[in-house]
């Protein structure tokens, strides 16, 4: 598979116009398997943060109501271990993803599903932070044009179609998600579709093999090595299995 390249059409410039108002961002070219293409990502995760916590202090100084809307923490800033190791298996695997739909669960900035848009699927990037989805739709112009991007909050959303894939890096931390994020993989897998998951080796990772097993699942693990990190992240594969 030849790296792709793409002329940056009008949409690109304004969604890079954009980011480089609110955010310092750097450009770099990735290359996963025979994928290369540039991939734009916030410069300082942790500036990210700190205006989050400022923010957030000065609305308890002035004594704001929070109107029942929690903080929302920028991790979709930080460009995670487990979205790398994704990226690197659907890259291995990149024949099964070529003309197949995609949807990126929490892209964050969207690598992973950038990769699967590379190797020729059809990519949704789905995430509850804007923020997020403007840097995942600037590199998914990047990568190869054939994504789009949707506010999603997993707990009430439904989107009306399925997928052959849907993509997860390290989502799975919160236990309390896995109520809802069970269900939604359900109403959004296509029959024999997978979900593949990768999680980075916390104790939460352990819990949910043992919490979904008794669900109508069939889970599989492999191991991804990346670069600079001692331990590899693992990947977690699921399949519905059919109701008897």
């Amino acid at each position: 598979m030849k790296p792709k390249t793409h002329l940056p059409p009008a949409a690109y410039l304004r969604l890079l116009h954009r980011i480089r108002r609110r955010y310092k961002i750097v450009t770099n070219f990735v290359q996963f398997g025979e994928v290369r293409f540039p991939f734009t990502r916030v410069a300082d995760p942790d500036a990210v943060l700190d205006e989050v916590a400022d923010a957030e202090d000065r609305r308890e100084r002035s004594g704001e109501p929070r109107r029942n809307d929690p903080p929302h923490l920028p991790y979709w800033a930080e460009l995670w271990d487990s979205a790398i190791a994704v990226a690197h298996h659907v890259a291995d695997d990149a024949r099964h993803f070529d003309g197949k739909d995609v949807l990126d669960l929490g892209c964050g900035q969207g690598l992973s599903g950038c990769v699967a848009a590379a190797c020729g699927a059809r990519v949704l990037f789905a995430d509850l932070e804007t923020s997020a989805l403007l840097f995942a739709r600037l590199n998914g112009l990047q990568a190869s044009g054939n994504s789009q991007s949707r506010k999603v909050n997993w707990q009430t959303d439904r989107l009306g179609r399925k997928f052959d894939y849907i993509l997860g890096a390290d989502i799975l931390y919160e236990k309390s998600q896995w109520q809802f994020l069970e269900p939604f993989w359900q109403a959004h897998l296509k029959p024999n579709g997978q979900v593949l998951i990768g999680e980075p080796g916390r104790p939460s990772g352990d819990a949910f093999l043992e919490w979904i097993s008794p669900k109508h699942w069939h889970v599989s693990q492999s191991m991804q090595s990346i670069s600079g990190r001692e331990k590899p992240v693992r990947i977690l594969s699921l399949q519905k299995t059919p109701l008897v």
